[in-house]
């Protein structure tokens, strides 16, 4: 295998997340600074302002976008920035917020919360409990809580048939494998890696081997896992904070990794002035495409 760093974008992004490959546009969001980020073929980034944090990123099959802001969901016009609400996320539990997101192979949206980290500055603040949950919203409109008791949860990926998920909870520092039905239930659960790795689990990708991709918050590398959970390789990057990854391109062969300069001292930051980067990498692998909602 083979991985080279092919640019690297000082973007700063407080907490960079949710990369999404948009037909030769690579799209995330900066939660802590609020903006969609796009960065455009020819190496320009613009960006558009949230009216709250956004905390991921979803394509539609219909064109546009869907972003999990703080506790809601919303349609967004990726021309204008417009966002509109469709969805209240956890109006019983106001302490949370929305944080990882993703969608299957059948075109349902995943999400999951946490105690909310951030204060509305954008400051740190201590998790206290696993107040979070999953969720899954079907095309049609209807939302279900899948799992409970969820401390940060992260990485949300399925395999090409949509019959296996992976989902993190960064608290524990683990990810387990989810067997699924036809209809989005969860079968069965396992452990998916040993634990004592470097590093804390963040988002993740999987490629066309089957291969998971992991960014390692605070370790500066990602992981990839083999299908049996075995370690296959680490790749260390020019960033303490690598947040999610996904493959791009126009075969599928450039890997773009999200990171953070949230918790980073002022030491850490004037040491490494790139830390909050959007770094890009060219590799032999092959990644798979981007579900897209059908809601």
């Amino acid at each position: 295998m083979r991985t080279e760093i092919l640019s690297i974008h000082d973007v700063a992004n407080g907490v960079g997340e949710s990369p999404v490959w948009d037909a030769g546009i690579l799209r995330w969001v900066d939660i802590t600074g609020r903006a969609v980020h796009a960065l455009r073929p020819d190496g320009t980034i613009d960006s558009q302002a949230m009216p709250d944090f956004p905390c991921f990123l979803a394509l539609r099959r219909g064109g546009g976008a869907i972003v999990g802001l703080r506790n809601r969901l919303c349609h967004l016009d990726l021309s204008t920035g417009a966002t509109t609400t469709f969805h209240m996320v956890e109006p019983d539990r106001s302490d949370n917020r929305c944080n990882e997101g993703g969608v299957d192979p059948a075109g349902r949206l995943w999400f999951g919360t946490m105690q909310d980290n951030l204060t509305p500055t954008a400051e740190p603040k201590p998790i206290a409990a696993a107040t979070g949950a999953l969720y899954r919203f079907d095309p049609g409109g209807v939302c279900t809580r899948m799992l409970d008791g969820v401390g940060l949860s992260n990485t949300l990926a399925w395999s090409p048939d949509g019959g296996l998920m992976y989902f993190g909870d960064t608290l524990e520092n683990r990810i387990r494998t989810y067997r699924l039905d036809p209809d989005g239930g969860i079968v069965d659960s396992a452990d998916f890696h040993v634990a004592g790795l470097a590093g804390a689990c963040d988002g993740s990708t999987l490629d066309a081997e089957g291969y998971l991709w992991n960014a390692r918050f605070g370790a500066g590398c990602l992981i990839r896992f083999a299908p049996d959970g075995s370690v296959d390789a680490r790749i260390d990057l020019p960033v303490t904070n690598p947040t999610s990854c996904c493959f791009g391109g126009s075969d599928l062969r450039t890997l773009y990794v999200t990171s953070a300069r949230f918790g980073l001292s002022d030491a850490a930051l004037a040491a490494n002035p790139q830390e909050g980067a959007l770094v890009v990498l060219s590799t032999d692998i092959q990644g798979l495409p981007a579900n897209r909602f059908a809601g």
